[in-house]
């Protein structure tokens, strides 16, 4: 009896420690991952998660190097947008139509501070052989830059495709500023000279476009009524016509217009200087030195306006520096033209508080 009473109890408890273990492996938690990794459901973020954004990766702007500051250099206004490189056509030696540059999206400038401005109202263009730099004032002498840009607003460029990026940059502009140098007016075509200005149109021809045709740009001028007009051409001529055949078709050029819209206001823009070693036979710094030499000549004794920009984008040897070149040609970056704007703003200063325009002389 003793050994049939003890063997009942040993079953039983044998029985009740075999469910117990089954029903503490069936409790036991499940992990998803061998590794031992729990899964976190798709609608959660962890810690250091990242999270979306409304705006997509593409558009995200990537971050720009600083431009190199050079000792001597103008200092683009606040307002001025970062630089870019702005890709035009090149200038050729013989005339050729080509499309218009595309607007990049400029990137920061730091260019350091503007030199003073030179004292007086008569300045030297140069030594006899190299142009002088930092020619023209960038003063606003109390005046704002709105007020200064306002005073455009009566005004055209006429130019090639170096004013074409002037026109560039200022479109960028007004994508965030709707009065930028006051709406000015454009007559610009990629490879347009003085000599094409006289061409007949044609389906061909390089004029500019007005209100979406053709016309020469005196009659251009003359039906938009501009009062002042900025003439930079010449860099497309001097292979065909020479400097000084350059120069004659120049004042040819501004005749017609003054005849066709009398009273208007005549400011011609220095040419532009070139990258060291992209000089070619013809087309080089010495001709176009020599070309301003003829337009300062020229303005002097007809009472235009020369506007030396040139002077304040060339190092200490003539050449447009690399933050100023957008090719390593002729053609500008955003950067060269924000000095445009500082310089084009004193223009507008002397002439509202009735300063002197500066007058230059020759070697």
């Amino acid at each position: 009896m003793i050994d049939l009473k003890k063997k009942t109890k040993l079953t039983a408890a044998l029985l009740a420690a075999v469910l117990a273990f089954s029903a503490f492996v069936s409790c036991a938690p499940k992990r998803d991952e061998p590794s031992g990794h729990v899964t976190i459901p798709s609608n959660t973020a962890g810690p250091g998660t990242a999270q979306p954004t409304d705006v997509p990766a593409t558009d995200i702007p990537e971050e720009t190097p600083a431009l190199t500051q050079t000792a001597e250099t103008d200092v683009p206004s606040p307002t001025d947008p970062p630089e870019s490189e702005v890709p035009t056509e090149e200038v050729t030696d013989a005339p050729t139509a080509t499309p218009a540059p595309a607007t990049p999206t400029p990137a920061p400038s730091t260019n350091p501070p503007a030199t003073n401005p030179p004292s007086g109202n008569t300045v030297p263009l140069g030594s006899s052989s190299k142009p002088a730099r930092f020619t023209m004032p960038t003063d606003l002498y109390g005046l704002s830059e709105y007020a200064c840009e306002q005073w455009f607003s009566d005004a055209v460029f006429i130019g090639d495709s170096i004013t074409l990026g002037w026109q560039n940059y200022n479109n960028k502009m007004l994508e965030t500023n709707s009065s930028f140098f006051g709406n000015t007016h454009f007559l610009c075509s990629g490879s347009y000279g003085v000599g094409h200005a006289f061409d007949p149109i044609s389906e061909d021809s390089l004029h500019p476009r007005y209100q979406g045709e053709q016309h020469f740009v005196w009659d251009s001028v003359s039906m938009m009524g501009a009062n002042k007009v900025f003439i930079l051409l010449g860099m497309n001529d001097i292979s065909i016509y020479g400097v000084d055949g350059t120069a004659s078709r120049y004042q040819d050029l501004i005749a017609n217009i003054i005849s066709h819209r009398p009273g208007v206001q005549i400011y011609v823009i220095s040419n532009m200087y070139m990258y060291r070693g992209s000089e070619r036979e013809k087309l080089n710094n010495r001709n176009i030195y020599l070309l301003n030499q003829r337009l300062v000549r020229m303005c002097n004794e007809h009472g235009y306006e020369f506007v030396n920009i040139a002077s304040h984008l060339i190092d200490e040897n003539g050449f447009v520096p690399d933050q100023y070149s957008s090719d390593h040609y002729v053609h500008q970056t955003y950067a060269a033209y924000a000095v445009w704007a500082q310089i084009l703003r004193s223009v507008a200063a002397r002439h509202i508080q009735g300063i002197p325009p500066i007058v230059f002389s020759l070697p």
